[in-house]
């Protein structure tokens, strides 16, 4: 389940907001490497259920996410060439609720497991455009799971951030477009964005 994926992708890759100092200025696995240790900070601090504390920790979450994840980017690839066919108001909109529905996911699984260990193995960095080879090993229920994640990133002015996840060869990009592509084919744009919006409104 790509959601799942995605709670391994931040333990594994998301720091704590605002991008700490100096950030900038790191390369791809630098980056990741510094996020990941401030993430584990955040995650591990003792929250009641209900209380302002918890709603700030899960406001943290979604600011640090949003630091590293490429929403635009994101989005955009997901959608390939159905994304020319939309107006600017609706390329918002879409972004906006493609967020949501991530944000609310991994919001919900993120902090059920931090038995976990990030090992860095490889940085192809092309001056813009880098890709980041990890192994994440967890340890869930008495079993020890390793997923091979490769992080796609760019250069932005504040950074590298993270554009798409290759976990096990399974990337979060092609995964989307997929669904996507398929709904508005047989349907249209206008019933991926409800289908989306209903996810939400649901909560499931």
């Amino acid at each position: 389940m790509i959601m799942r994926t995605l709670a391994v992708i931040v333990m594994a890759s998301l720091g704590a907001v605002p991008l700490a100092h100096g950030a900038a200025g790191l390369g791809p696995m630098a980056t990741l490497k510094q996020k990941n240790g401030e993430v584990d900070k955040l995650l591990r601090q003792k929250v009641e259920k209900g209380t302002p504390a918890e709603q700030k920790q899960k406001d943290a979450i979604k600011q640090l996410a949003a630091s590293l994840l490429d929403y635009d980017e994101l989005a955009q690839k997901s959608l390939a060439a159905h994304w020319d066919k939309l107006t600017p108001a609706q390329r918002s909109e879409f972004v906006t609720t493609l967020r949501e529905l991530i944000e609310r996911n991994y919001v919900k699984q993120l902090r059920t497991n931090l038995d976990y260990q990030v090992q860095y193995k490889n940085e192809e960095n092309g001056g813009e455009q880098a890709t980041v080879s990890t192994v994440v090993k967890v340890k869930s229920a008495g079993k020890n799971t390793d997923a091979e994640i490769i992080y796609k990133m760019k250069k932005d002015p504040d950074g590298w951030r993270v554009w798409d996840v290759v976990t096990d060869e399974i990337s979060l990009v092609k995964n989307y477009r997929t669904q996507f592509n398929k709904i508005i084919t047989e349907q249209s744009y206008d019933a991926l964005i409800k289908k989306m919006k209903s996810k939400l409104k649901d909560g499931e």
